[in-house]
C-alpha cells in the first residue's frame, strides 16, 4: 500500500484551472465540483469571502459532450441563470488565463455570448 499514487480528487485539467482561478480571484473561495441539487452539478464555483457565489465556471471537454447531450447542459445553464448564476463556459483546449478569468467573471452579463467574451478577455 505504501508505493500506491495517493487518490486526487481533481484530474490534471481540473487543477490546472483550480490553481488559476484561485490566483485570479485572491480572497475569494473557489470550490470544485459542487452539487447545486441532486441534479445538477458543476465544475467550479467562484465565491466571495463571505460564501456568496460570484460565477459558476464549466470546462467544455469531449467526455462532458458524451456524457452530457447538449440540451441537457443548455437547460442546467438556463436554470443556473434563472437563480441570477453568471455561467462561464471555458474549452477545455484553451483555458485562459487568470487576468482573462477575472474579466470574464466581472464582465460575464447573462445573455452575451461566452464566446465573444473569452475573444475580448484574452
Amino acid at each position: 500500500m505504501e508505493n500506491q499514487t495517493p487518490l486526487s480528487l481533481l484530474n490534471r485539467l481540473e487543477q490546472l484551472l483550480y490553481g488559476r482561478l484561485v490566483r485570479a480571484f485572491p480572497g475569494h473561495i473557489v470550490l470544485s465540483h459542487v452539487a447545486l441539487s441532486r441534479l445538477l452539478i458543476v465544475d467550479f464555483v467562484v465565491c466571495r469571502a463571505d460564501f456568496t457565489p460570484l460565477a459558476v465556471f464549466e470546462v467544455d471537454d469531449a467526455l462532458v459532450a458524451h456524457v452530457a447531450p447538449r440540451d441537457l447542459s443548455l437547460r442546467k445553464d438556463q436554470s443556473l441563470q434563472a437563480l441570477g448564476f453568471k455561467v462561464i463556459h471555458l474549452s477545455a483546449d484553451d483555458l485562459p488565463h487568470e487576468a482573462a478569468l477575472k474579466a470574464l467573471a466581472a464582465s460575464h452579463p447573462l445573455h452575451t455570448s461566452t464566446a465573444e467574451l473569452v475573444r475580448r478577455a484574452s
